[in-house]
């Protein structure tokens, strides 16, 4: 089976949020209607304009902000838990196991776990059954980044019986690589599209993350 390669990079919201562009519209729709008043013969066309910029600045204000998580919080609080499980699982592989129910455990060690991909997963439709590796792939790394933001940028390549993910710029910290929320979200999706046991293995080299998974 010759390599496919799927990526995806530069998150919409990041580049959207960039010079704060709803004060902008905000600004330009004010404006547009203003001179709208002050030059009636062109008042209809400016007034539509106006209420064009208007209702993008309002669009771009409910849409792309909100309460969010700091990655330093988000860091903080997964690698303290990752660390205290690390205590009952020392070393050891990461094995993702599909379940009788259609779920997926996280193995470590002898140990089951409740593996942090089957909740970020609950809400993506990567299981449509017209759907190939190559294009779920596509799906993830496109989740990872654009949806979730896990990071900045990801790709996926796969040949043979492996799949190797590449992650950068991770929003979470990866100086623990317990069940990472990068890992776990592909380890899952592919234990349950191929039914059959995921090994997971993780390095960081110069800030990027690179996860090799392999079934048999």
């Amino acid at each position: 089976m010759s390599e496919t390669e799927v990526a995806a990079g530069g998150s919409l919201r990041d580049r959207v949020k960039t010079g704060n562009p709803d004060v902008v519209f905000s600004v330009l729709g004010v404006l547009l209607v203003a001179a709208g008043l002050a030059v009636p013969e062109f008042r209809t066309l400016l007034f539509a304009w106006g209420g064009t910029a208007l209702f993008f600045a309002l669009l771009i204000r409910f849409v792309f902000t909100g309460w969010t998580v700091s990655a330093t919080v988000a860091t903080d609080i997964y690698t303290t838990m990752a660390n205290n499980t690390r205590r009952r699982t020392p070393t050891g592989e990461h094995r993702y196991l599909p379940t009788n129910d259609n779920g997926v455990s996280l193995v470590v060690d002898g140990e089951t776990f409740n593996p942090i991909g089957e909740r970020l997963l609950a809400t993506v439709d990567t299981d449509a059954d017209e759907r190939t590796l190559t294009e779920r792939l596509a799906v993830l790394v496109d989740v990872v980044v654009n949806e979730y933001e896990l990071a900045g940028r990801a790709s996926a390549t796969t040949g043979g019986e492996k799949v190797t993910v590449t992650a950068t710029g991770s929003r979470i910290g990866t100086t623990e690589l317990f069940d990472h929320p990068i890992i776990s979200l592909v380890g899952v999706a592919l234990a349950r599209y191929l039914d059959t046991p995921i090994t997971a293995d993780a390095t960081v080299k110069d800030g990027v993350l690179v996860v090799t998974y392999r079934w048999s």
